[in-house]
Parts: C-alpha cells; sequence; structure tokens
C-alpha cells in the first residue's frame, strides 16, 4: 500500500507503559522550554507520517506529507481531501503548520493509532449552521481557513492530549470533555 492510500483496517491499540509515561513527561518539559520551531525540528531527522480517520465518513488516510526537507504537496491535497467539509464536500487546503502539531503531538505520545477526526476543514456555510446550534462557533473560526482540527486519539487520555497540545504551545488548543475531542488551530497560542 502506498504512502497516499485510503485505508479501511482499523489499526490496533496500544497502551502506556511506564517508561514510555516517563519518556512523555520528560519529553513534554523539554518541549515547553523550547521554541515551538526548535520542538518541530527535534522530528525533522526523518520522514513526517500522519494517518487520520475521518469519523463522520470513515474513512483512512496514512501518509507521508513531508521528507528530503519538503511538504509533499501530494500527500498535503490527500490530507485535505479527507479533511474536507463532510456536510458538503467542499475542500480546502489545510495548513503544513497545523500537519506539523498534530505530528509533534503524536511522535511525543507515541500512539500507535490514526487521528479520529471529529471536523477540520468547514465551509463558511456549515460554519453559520454550526453557529445557529451553538455559541460556541466562533464566527471566523480557523476551521474555514483549513487551520484548525477537533480530534481524539482512542490509545491516549484526552487531557493529556490537551495539556502537552498546550505545552508546545504551536497554537490554540481547546478542550471539550463533554464532547470528547481537543480543538487544535495554527492560530496565536491560546487555550481554553
Amino acid at each position: 500500500m502506498s504512502s497516499g492510500d485510503i485505508m479501511t483496517d482499523k489499526q490496533a491499540m496500544g497502551t502506556f507503559s511506564r517508561r514510555q509515561f516517563a519518556a512523555i513527561g520528560i519529553a513534554a518539559t523539554a518541549t515547553a522550554i523550547m521554541s515551538p520551531k526548535s520542538a518541530l525540528s527535534a522530528f525533522s531527522y526523518g520522514p513526517r507520517k500522519l494517518s487520520f480517520r475521518s469519523l463522520h465518513t470513515q474513512e483512512t488516510l496514512s501518509t507521508t506529507y513531508w521528507s528530503g526537507g519538503e511538504y509533499n504537496h501530494a500527500a498535503i491535497q490527500s490530507i485535505s481531501y479527507l479533511l474536507r467539509d463532510h456536510r458538503n464536500g467542499e475542500v480546502k487546503m489545510i495548513d503544513p503548520e497545523l500537519l506539523d502539531m498534530l505530528y509533534v503531538l503524536h511522535e511525543l505520545l507515541d500512539s500507535k493509532e490514526p487521528y479520529h477526526v471529529i471536523s477540520a476543514y468547514r465551509s463558511p456555510a456549515s460554519n453559520a449552521l454550526l453557529r445557529r446550534r451553538s455559541r460556541k462557533v466562533a464566527k471566523n473560526s480557523f476551521h474555514m481557513r483549513g487551520q484548525a482540527i477537533d480530534i481524539r486519539l482512542p490509545d491516549r487520555n484526552l487531557a493529556s492530549l490537551r495539556d502537552l497540545a498546550k505545552d508546545l504551545q504551536m497554537g490554540g488548543v481547546g478542550y471539550y470533555r463533554r464532547a470528547d475531542f481537543v480543538h487544535l488551530d495554527s492560530g496565536s497560542v491560546r487555550s481554553w
């Protein structure tokens, strides 16, 4: 299977060992004192691969979006298609900085699962629909720019994902415990 193939197999879930948990704590502490760019450069030695499962379409994708010192535009297009607005099929290019944030988180958490995606790109029409249903939806949402994603990792604790994302200081982090997801965006550093 090539790195851009859409897959339908579910991967096996992993668990934390004490050693992995300690390593994550050390890595999180070290990354917290680094700049966001140096946190990413700590993982720049090889290809960057991401895996996703869209919870609305049940499509999955595993692809290498960065290798040889540059972004793979075909892979980013495949990611953007998977992360399209599931309501109307509209596609927008996903910000590579958001992908880098997801990559660093996945590596530090040592997850074996793909990101489960609740929401990524939203067309203005979808965002307006959601705003009518909830005051928590921003009028100028980063989702409409291809700069935000709402995710979970089934083999990792949601609060741990949130805490590490906040420590990285690579963008916005929102925690929605009741809805069971973490919002990440490549905007300014802030949390809620």
